[in-house]
């Protein structure tokens, strides 16, 4: 009779312990499930257009890193190169719903709404058979991809 109020006992403390451990486990991070487009992806173009058009807010798509702006949550890519938005690189980032200039100064992590965009210039300008992608780093997951082919 003891030994079974005891063994019933440790079967309760085994799961209150699995429960504490399964709610503190950290939890993963969910795919980006709003959906933005690639602009002007062109041969020849030297500006490239990034548009927020349906679905959720994007978070923290860009910081300012010690006086530099950087991606964080989001990142451009050319040929599987980031491209850089360090000093005149982000030409116009419209961050939910406020336009931000260029040389302006950002605190901190800025996010996307729907309409919200942000242009970025590629000086060298892309060539037929650029790869030119978006990567939400939190999923490592690619959310467009274009090919140059005219």
């Amino acid at each position: 009779m003891i030994a079974t109020i005891v063994l019933i006992a440790i079967v309760f403390a085994v799961a209150a312990i699995l429960a504490l451990s399964l709610a503190s486990a950290p939890q993963p991070a969910t795919p980006f499930s709003g959906q933005l487009s690639l602009e002007n992806i062109e041969s020849g173009r030297k500006m490239i257009t990034i548009k927020h058009v349906y679905g959720e807010r994007a978070p923290d798509v860009i910081e300012n890193a010690a006086g530099t702006l950087k991606w964080k949550n989001l990142e451009l890519r050319i040929n599987g190169v980031i491209a850089s938005i360090a000093g005149d690189n982000l030409v116009e980032f419209i961050s939910e719903g406020t336009r931000i200039y260029p040389g302006s100064t950002i605190s901190g992590s800025k996010s996307m709404v729907v309409g919200d965009l942000i242009r970025v210039k590629y000086d060298t300008g892309l060539k037929i058979g650029d790869t030119v992608s978006l990567k939400w780093v939190p999923k490592n997951q690619t959310l467009v991809s274009v090919e140059v082919t005219y």
